[in-house]
């Protein structure tokens, strides 16, 4: 009988492995090594902010070089006035001392107050209070003292009114009435050109200048050093937008500089130059007339002593000083006049000196200053033409440097932040 074969088992859990000892298990569904989460890159915030930096150097350096070269303009702007005020003064002296001297010859020849002479010195006033008023418009900031001018010119007119036309025993005080407030009128245009002189030495330097040099300068080491943080995290020596943000800088300091001395050349032919004639022109024609003035007060008075043939001489002196500078021509024909008055009211022939003094031929005394006085006309009002065109053509240069300046800046910073925007792109 056959045997019954043996039942199977049913098969039962796979016994687990034991790991090896000293090594600990393994937790299900932890990875077996660990991968560092990756720490964004910072280059592109700090791109992104040395664009901003780039771009407002670049615009503030701009900024600076506009304020000084409209700075600039604007001090050209005066240059012109400086000279024609100071001839504009030198003409109202001139009209001034010439209304007493006609006065006095009015006298001298006993004219009424309507004769040739007494009218002429009238006209003489109006022609003073005139360029008084055009002036005051030429330049406001001299208002306030050609306003006190003008007060003391109409009363020194009254005054001459009263004197012409007046019996002689009559006129005499007046008349020295007057000589005192045509001295006094005299003073005060002195000192109002003698601020017009002052004006004029000071050359058009803008405040602004050292300013924009610092400015630049520090603008140009803070792109510079932008360009050594970008070399650094970009590997790459050059980056051409800042380079050229450099280049913008530097020509914002050499169209800067240039603007300088261009304002500089024009003032110095303007202020210096042009305007040195016009204060040697002026001072032969106050000399000449101050001298003309004593002499004719010699003759009015029937005096002439010590004191007043010292006064001429100097006077006669000063004005060949300042009329030599100018080569002016004439005045040796009135040092010749001079010369032969001197004699007769030396010698007490006052009738012949009153006849000398008022006589008009053309190596006379009159015709001889009138000819100084003609010459240096000439020269001033040339000057003056001058002085007014240097400044206006370097206004009208400073206007395309500024122009110019405006445009390098914008361009310099668009660039700077062009270049720095390249290498932005390489990470994004």
């Amino acid at each position: 009988m056959s045997q019954a074969p043996a039942p199977v088992a049913a098969p039962g859990p796979t016994p687990a492995r034991t790991a090896p000892t000293g090594i600990p298990p393994v937790p299900s569904g932890t990875p077996s090594f660990d991968i560092a989460t990756p720490v964004p890159s910072r280059t592109p915030w700090l791109l992104q902010r040395l664009q901003v930096v780039v771009a407002l150097a670049v615009l503030i350096a701009g900024a600076m070089s506009v304020w000084v070269i409209a700075d600039l303009r604007g001090d050209l702007a005066s240059a012109p006035n400086l000279a024609q005020q100071y001839a504009r003064l030198g003409e109202v002296q001139h009209d001034l001392s010439a209304a007493a001297r006609l006065a006095k010859v009015s006298v001298i020849l006993g004219e009424t107050a309507s004769g040739a002479n007494a009218t002429a010195a009238i006209d003489q006033v109006v022609a003073a209070s005139g360029l008084l008023v055009e002036s005051a418009k030429d330049r406001p900031q001299d208002a306030e003292a050609l306003q006190a001018i003008g007060g003391d010119t109409l009363r020194y007119s009254l005054t001459l009114a009263s004197a012409v036309g007046s019996p002689r025993a009559q006129a005499l005080p007046r008349l020295a009435v007057a000589q005192k407030q045509l001295d006094a009128l005299l003073g005060q245009l002195d000192d109002l050109q003698a601020q017009l002189a002052a004006e004029a030495d000071a050359r058009p330097w803008s405040q602004g200048t050292p300013a924009v040099w610092l400015v630049c300068l520090a603008m140009v080491a803070v792109v510079v050093w932008a360009s050594w943080v970008v070399a650094q995290r970009s590997h790459r020596v050059v980056n051409l937008g800042l380079a050229a943000a450099v280049v913008a800088l530097l020509a914002l300091l050499s169209i800067t500089a240039a603007a300088q001395g261009a304002a500089i050349s024009a003032s110095d032919t303007s202020r210096s130059t042009q305007f040195s004639r016009v204060v040697n022109t002026s001072a032969a024609v106050q000399h000449l007339d101050a001298a003309q003035q004593v002499l004719t007060t010699a003759v009015l008075t029937q005096t002439w002593d010590a004191a007043a043939r010292a006064n001429q001489t100097r006077e006669v002196k000063s004005a060949t000083v300042a009329a030599n500078k100018e080569n002016l021509t004439g005045l040796s024909t009135f040092t010749d006049a001079r010369d032969a008055l001197d004699t007769q009211m030396s010698k007490g022939e006052w009738k012949a000196a009153a006849t000398a003094l008022t006589d008009t031929a053309k190596k006379s005394l009159s015709a001889a200053a009138q000819t100084v006085r003609d010459t240096a006309r000439d020269v001033s009002d040339s000057a003056v033409t001058v002085a007014s065109s240097a400044p206006t053509s370097a206004r009208a240069t400073l206007v395309i440097q500024l122009v110019l300046v405006i445009l390098i800046a914008l361009v310099g910073a668009a660039l700077g932040v062009l270049g720095l925007y390249q290498r932005l792109r390489e990470y994004r």
